[in-house]
């Protein structure tokens, strides 16, 4: 009879001990997928192109380090700002040009209509008047286009970065414990940055373009006007991206919470059971299990800084070019509106109000992704902590 007891109970033994070295190989495996994914994550950021000094001198593995080491941000706040400031500069020299070029422009289409007493006919007034306005308009157009094009180069860089981004931290944060909130997250983030910057690029964008150009149209005559769609199109566009952002950061948010409480019950469940259950390493094995969810919180939370970081970097200097040409186009209104004639001053403030609309864009853009990556940081920390 001790003989069976004895055999009974090393069959147990072995059950359990092949238990502990399957979780241990498991854990093993996911901290083996975390580092590759995290390593991948690393290079996309370091063959990030970009012409500013600020990101070429960031080494992501290196601010990884330095937040998990001692939780400060590496990153000076006198280097950017020093580096904005600039990029201001350079952009505000640039720029002069483009201002210098409208306010002659508009000057000589006013000293035109002026001595049109010695042309033998008004007709020919007007033709120099619209040669001026033409001139104009190729002049407004070939700078906005400029920041059309650079508006849709940063979202596409915004969201190749995201894309390559939200995987790892959607691994991470399955490693935490947060299986049901990764999940959860996982087809709603792959759908939000494959679906709204699409929308941006082939909808909103062009919407934009189409305001711009019916902007000139209505500036032609001083009779037939189109004040009234052009007006209707700005509001479209204000309403289509307040209602983009609404719908993407409440659903985003309202699913997070809702599994956030489920994956915190699931944790604390499972280290119940296995400190129980499990007989002799137990106690160690939840402990292991609660060390590396802990860290792989920790390791997403440094990896969320830093791609909030460059996120910023990567929105922050087009903002600055965008910005900067706005003011040079109000300046300009500005200063030739007691002399020039008011067609040229309207269609000057309506290339910067569209402008200011593709500013808008590229921003929202910017902040539907960082409110995103915010979320993705902050679960999962009543998973492992409450």
């Amino acid at each position: 009879m001790k003989k069976w007891y004895t055999l009974l109970i090393s069959f147990f033994l072995v059950i359990m001990t092949s238990k502990v070295v399957y979780a241990n190989d498991n854990m093993d495996k996911q901290q083996i997928d975390n580092s590759n994914q995290i390593q991948r994550l690393y290079q996309y950021m370091d063959n990030m192109k970009t012409n500013e000094e600020i990101m070429n001198g960031m080494s992501p593995s290196e601010y990884v380090k330095s937040y998990l080491k001692d939780g400060k941000d590496p990153l000076s706040f006198d280097r950017i700002v020093g580096a904005c400031t600039s990029v201001f500069i350079k952009e505000v020299q640039s720029t002069l040009k483009l201002m210098i070029s409208v306010i002659v422009l508009a000057i000589l289409s006013t000293l035109l209509k002026n001595i049109q007493g010695a042309f033998s006919s008004e007709n020919i007034s007007n033709i120099a008047f619209y040669a001026c306005y033409a001139v104009m308009i190729l002049i407004l157009s070939k700078s906005f286009l400029i920041s059309v094009n650079l508006a849709k180069d940063t979202i596409k860089e915004l969201t190749d970065f995201v894309a390559v981004l939200l995987p790892a931290l959607v691994l991470l944060l399955s490693t935490a414990g947060g299986i049901t909130q990764a999940a959860t997250m996982d087809p709603i983030v792959l759908g939000a940055v494959s679906l709204t910057p699409r929308l941006y690029v082939d909808i909103i964008i062009p919407l934009i373009l189409m305001i711009f150009v019916l902007g000139f149209v209505n500036n032609i005559s001083n009779e037939h006007k189109i004040d009234g769609l052009v007006k209707v199109g700005k509001q479209a566009v204000l309403w289509m991206q307040g209602i983009v952002l609404t719908i993407f950061i409440g659903l985003l948010t309202v699913r997070g919470i809702a599994s956030n409480t489920i994956d915190a019950v699931t944790l604390k469940t499972a280290k119940f059971a296995v400190d129980n259950f499990i007989p002799i390493v137990g106690k160690a094995l939840s402990d292991a299990i609660a060390t590396v969810a802990g860290y792989s919180l920790l390791l997403k939370n440094a990896v969320s800084s830093i791609g909030l970081i460059i996120m910023i970097f990567v929105m922050l200097f087009p903002i600055i070019k965008m910005v900067v040409m706005v003011f040079i186009y109000k300046i300009s209104a500005a200063v030739i509106e007691p002399v020039a004639d008011k067609r040229i001053v309207s269609c000057i403030t309506t290339a910067a109000d569209s402008l200011v609309l593709i500013t808008s864009s590229l921003i929202s853009i910017t902040v539907m992704f960082f409110v995103m990556t915010a979320i993705m940081s902050s679960a999962g920390k009543f998973i492992v902590g409450g």
